[in-house]
């Protein structure tokens, strides 16, 4: 890449810092028992559409640019999605499965004995329990663009050999690159190969110290991956300023707080690493105006950034799509970012299918400015019907998807009082993975929904 050339796809490392705001570490869980961890691509397919899936109204999403869904057909044949496909990316259960919605047919639904057998919004949905562990988490739980490991707390789990992988020297916010080339984990922003993972049968991988194959870098906390679409450079993504969303070990009634406020002055700082073969170097940084927004998110090909937005009271509103342009001279980096679109609709923690149609989050319900709303959507006549009491008290969460060029939410689950669905995040084929906690148990679920890929 020569010095002056457009960063088409730009690695980033997306800091959301305001001025005068500490990027102190998120708290560290303790409850006992917890680990200290944190913190997609739909493809075509002749499955009849769903006539059952819950909608929720979107509301005044104001102006959604018509560039959403040019985006989005480019992305259909040139993102991640479509490039994992073309390079024959083998998706964990998919072997002998002619579409992707005919993988993890050997997995086990979602009953009784877990979950519950009635958990998917969608009667023409599957949900699939992946694993179940008796180690609670904390913070984000992410997977490989191949669906093979997960990554849950200070836990990786090769789905393949039904064994958990213990990061050493790690604590929180596992991460993976969109091409399967690796992950990371903080602190430190420690860039480790995927061939730690997938050579010999590990018990363990060292994060830090001697003899780890892993390096460090400037990414910060509750980073996201991209990586450039023509085979250049990685980046990570880092909320810096956030909400720390570690929900679910007691009963949240609500989106979580954030750990410091968003003012009319936040910015988000993009830093361009490179990938010198021994490791990642940072080349330069620069910052662009988000104001009343954090939790900023990177889409795979890092041509999107979606944030979360507050009014001036410091209440949650929504989401702001953003498209990212860059440019450098050298190590000098010239960025900005165009709004796209703002979505009115509550909830936390997104991340882009593999294709940029979608995105996926979770959020949480029992109490709150969206409590009505949230007891309507169940069928409840509002918080004050007594059926809608124990989520009042206990809360819960539930996963969504959202299409971006619409604005159109629709539920993927229902969970019960004190049951939590949190961090929903695509692979590459179009599956979503989460994760389930439910109150007064150690016990955690990792479940497969195939939702996305029934959405006309």
């Amino acid at each position: 890449m020569s010095s002056a050339s457009i960063i088409r796809f730009a690695s980033i490392t997306l800091l959301a810092s305001l001025a005068g705001c500490s990027d102190d570490p998120a708290p560290i869980a303790t409850d006992s028992g917890v680990d200290t961890g944190t913190p997609a691509d739909v493809v075509g397919n002749d499955t009849p559409a769903p006539t059952d899936l819950p909608v929720v109204p979107p509301g005044d999403a104001g102006s959604i640019s018509a560039e959403i869904a040019a985006h989005v057909t480019a992305m259909s044949t040139m993102g991640w999605g479509a490039l994992n496909r073309s390079r024959g990316m083998m998706m964990h259960g998919c072997a002998g499965a002619a579409r992707p919605q005919d993988c993890l047919a050997t997995v086990p639904l979602a009953d009784d004995t877990n979950i519950g057998a009635n958990r998917s919004a969608i009667t023409a949905a599957h949900l699939r329990v992946l694993f179940s562990s008796n180690n609670r988490s904390g913070f984000w739980t992410r997977s490989s663009a191949d669906g093979r490991f997960v990554g849950r707390s200070t836990r990786l789990r090769d789905l393949s050999r039904e064994a958990d992988i213990s990061a050493t020297g790690a604590m929180y916010d596992p991460a993976f690159y969109p091409d399967n080339s690796g992950y990371m984990y903080q602190p430190g922003g420690r860039n480790c190969p995927m061939s730690s993972l997938t050579t010999g049968t590990p018990a363990t991988v060292a994060i830090t110290g001697a003899g780890s194959p892993c390096t460090g870098s400037s990414a910060s906390l509750y980073q996201h991956l991209a990586a450039s679409l023509d085979g250049g450079d990685y980046w990570a993504s880092s909320a810096g300023t956030a909400a720390w969303d570690d929900g679910g070990h007691t009963p949240t009634l609500t989106e979580t707080p954030r750990n410091e406020r968003w003012t009319a002055t936040a910015q988000t700082s993009i830093t361009l690493m490179a990938n010198t073969g021994a490791g990642f170097t940072n080349v330069g940084s620069r910052n662009i105006p988000t104001p009343l927004q954090g939790d900023g998110v990177i889409s795979p090909s890092s041509r999107l950034l979606i944030t979360r937005f507050v009014d001036d009271a410091g209440d949650y509103q929504g989401y702001v799509l953003h498209r990212l342009e860059a440019s450098r001279t050298g190590s000098a980096i010239m960025a900005s970012s165009r709004e796209l679109a703002r979505y009115p609709v509550q909830g936390a923690k997104p991340g882009f299918s593999f294709d940029e149609r979608f995105i996926t989050y979770h959020h949480y319900i029992g109490g709150g400015p969206t409590a009505d709303a949230d007891a309507r959507e169940l069928g409840f006549t509002g918080s004050d019907d007594p059926g809608f009491a124990e989520y009042s008290t206990q809360g819960a969460a539930n996963v969504y998807i959202m299409d971006l060029r619409t604005g159109r939410p629709i539920r993927v689950t229902t969970m019960g009082p004190g049951q939590y669905a949190l961090y929903p995040h695509f692979r590459s084929d179009g599956w979503i993975y989460f994760l389930v906690r439910t109150l007064g148990t150690q016990r955690e679920q990792v479940i497969a929904s195939d939702a996305a890929l029934l959405t006309p």
